[in-house]
């Protein structure tokens, strides 16, 4: 048979059975009640303990905390206006973490009685977040290194032209991403540049755009036409990857000095037109976009000739640019094409300026890496000291 229980035995049964150490103070400053997991989680001597005095019990548990002042007064300031509950964090000098929670305790008619004090260990949650966010920081700097691994580190030195380049992380991003740019000098003693976006992210990512970079220099040893550079890459890319879902599009040129012009030759694998600004203010788009590579066995490639005058500037930019959104609103071409319109200055400080107005746009929240490439022909004005 089971026998009646006092209604005070459940509740005090009750709050024994919690996690949290829980201790009542009256409004007169003494305590009145607490459960065996608040003596065991600070511990208070027995005394004290039996003496009620909270005074004497908060004495004890300064000495264990490692700020104990801001205890105190904090103990102090919600005694002293108990208007609402409070809640905040203890550390104490053994390396424990206390959660700790109070909240006035009042009659039904609204009369402030005392305040209840609850205390849980959350040390393990603690500890926790903290090694997974240092595990984080962790793969963020090794992402970071080896993304940076995958760019050069600086552009080369061409004489009678300007070089820029600008690279924009996207700011959600802690996986390494596969936009790349390189400039490099050719056996026949021009020059050559490049830009891709391999398809997603992570360690495969990685391993593409590594692959499409070192293909690229590699090809255009034997390879003149950027066709044919982008071609090899292809081929290459089916070979090791055959299976895999990753694709790249990627922009090739190569660059010739020929007395007061410059040759270029473009080809493009499915990546977006080069803009062409000319000295004039003019934008054209340069380029047939292609296939992309390494999907199909069989691609599209042509190779277009462009010739550039002093003031003349040639942009070459990955997706992430026209992408940038606000909102749901894409920065797209038209908006890039009237900015590059209006930038009548030196490579730097064009692709300088294309990268603000990307961040502008996207408010410092681009979702996808951004890469930004410029060769620029000097116009005499800039020519000069």
């Amino acid at each position: 048979m089971i026998e009646p229980t006092d209604d005070r035995d459940l509740l005090r049964a009750a709050v024994e059975a919690g996690l949290d150490g829980l201790v009542v103070v009256s409004s007169q400053g003494r305590m009145l009640s607490m459960n065996h997991q608040f003596v065991e989680m600070w511990p208070i001597p027995a005394y004290v303990v039996a003496s009620g005095d909270d005074e004497a019990a908060l004495a004890v548990a300064m000495q264990q905390l490692v700020d104990p002042e801001a205890f105190l007064t904090r103990v102090h300031e919600v005694y002293e206006d108990p208007s609402g509950p409070v809640r905040d964090e203890l550390h104490l000098r053994d390396g424990r973490v206390f959660d700790r929670y109070g909240t006035p305790l009042r009659s039904p008619t609204g009369t402030y009685l005392g305040w209840a004090w609850y205390f849980r260990d959350v040390t393990a949650e603690r500890v926790a977040a903290d090694q997974a966010l240092q595990a984080g920081e962790r793969f963020r700097k090794l992402a970071r290194t080896l993304q940076e691994s995958l760019l050069p580190p600086h552009l080369p030195e061409v004489p009678g032209l300007e070089l820029a380049a600008r690279y924009l992380p996207g700011s959600s991003v802690v996986e390494v991403v596969g936009d790349f740019y390189d400039v490099f000098q050719t056996t026949d003693g021009g020059w050559a540049l490049t830009i891709g976006d391999v398809c997603g992210k992570g360690v495969e990512a990685a391993t593409v755009t590594a692959l499409a970079r070192y293909t690229i220099r590699a090809a255009a040893v034997t390879r003149s036409s950027p066709a044919d550079v982008l071609l090899l890459l292809n081929e290459a890319m089916r070979r090791q990857h055959p299976d895999s879902e990753r694709f790249v599009t990627a922009t090739y040129v190569t660059v010739v000095q020929r007395q007061s012009e410059v040759h270029l030759r473009l080809g493009l694998a499915g990546h977006p037109p080069a803009l062409l600004r000319r000295g004039d203010g003019t934008v054209e788009l340069v380029g047939e976009v292609g296939t992309v590579l390494g999907v199909l066995d069989e691609v599209t490639l042509t190779d277009v000739d462009v010739v550039m005058s002093a003031g003349d500037a040639l942009i070459l930019y990955t997706d992430g640019v026209t992408e940038a959104r606000r909102g749901g609103e894409l920065y797209g071409e038209d908006r890039l094409r009237s900015l590059v319109a209006g930038l009548d200055g030196s490579a730097a400080s064009v692709a300088a300026r294309i990268e603000a107005e990307v961040m502008d746009y996207s408010q410092g929240h681009q979702s996808d890496d951004t890469a930004i490439l410029v060769i620029r022909v000097p116009s005499p004005r800039s020519a000069r000291p």
